[in-house]
């Protein structure tokens, strides 16, 4: 498949907005560049291909596949429609400012920083040890991504692991009307991708699709994933978004049971 068709096929159910931009990024960034070197095993989910394979021949990557990374945890780059969608749910555009957690090896930071432009700016991190450093060397070169943040205020926040929690710092640093989007799950990694927006005086949840992810190092178990079964687009009021937020994170969950249960009281 060319680069072209694989850029058609992964962005084939985006509607307006930034879909040329993202079109051409999928084009455009290599994604051999962000890979440790072959031979790579892969989950292809391109229609009339073999689930698993693995591949030599850097041609062969442009397909919307799952590409493994660390074995061991399960971790592999994500799969390119899905980023697609994400990226174009959350409206993604040219000179915007953006924090990405968990880049793997830098595939979807360098398609983020492609779509942002030499306008914006792409702040990453991957704590993973078996992948910080790679991830680090293959983004070094690509003028508007920085590994180190340093508390700039941020348009659009992407982490790319399963949690129910967002780090204080980031939550607090993303601008007015600015979005957090990552995937909220329980424990074994399965729920929904959301998005937090922030407003002056409350924040607007979105829920888009369902997703398995590996779940953070950091996870913590909460007794409010239970809430799951109820989660739907809402306004939180900013006092339930303090009462959930601490100095060290804003724990969606509780914000999400605080929120329902308002709702169930008033």
């Amino acid at each position: 498949m060319s680069e072209n068709a694989y850029a058609q096929e992964v962005c084939y159910n985006l509607r307006g907005g930034n879909r040329a931009l993202l079109m051409d990024a999928f084009a455009t960034v290599r994604k051999e560049n962000f890979l440790f070197p072959p031979p790579w095993r892969v989950a292809i989910t391109t229609q009339g291909y073999g689930r698993r394979a693995v591949l030599e021949d850097p041609e062969d990557l442009y397909q919307d596949m799952l590409v493994e990374l660390v074995h061991e945890a399960n971790i592999n780059t994500g799969q390119p429609s899905l980023w697609a969608q994400i990226f174009n749910w959350s409206d993604l555009k040219p000179g915007m400012a953006v924090f990405e957690s968990g880049s793997g090896l830098g595939y979807f930071t360098a398609i983020i920083a492609h779509v942002v432009g030499a306008e914006g700016s792409v702040y990453f991190d991957e704590p993973h040890d078996k992948l910080y450093d790679a991830c680090r060397e293959n983004l070094a070169s690509i003028a508007n991504v920085h590994a180190d943040y340093r508390g700039a205020p941020l348009d659009r926040v992407y982490l790319c692991y399963g949690t129910t929690t967002i780090p204080a710092q980031l939550y607090r640093n993303t601008k007015l009307r600015g979005q957090i989007v990552f995937p909220f799950t329980n424990d074994w990694g399965h729920g929904f991708f959301i998005s937090l927006k922030k407003k002056k005086k409350a924040c607007e949840l979105k829920v888009s699709s369902p997703c398995a992810f590996v779940v953070s190092h950091t996870y913590k178990n909460s007794p409010f994933t239970d809430d799951f079964g109820e989660l739907h687009d809402m306004t939180v009021d900013i006092s339930v978004v303090e009462q959930a937020l601490n100095d060290d994170v804003l724990d969606v969950a509780k914000m999400i049971h605080l929120a329902l249960e308002a709702k169930s009281n008033s």
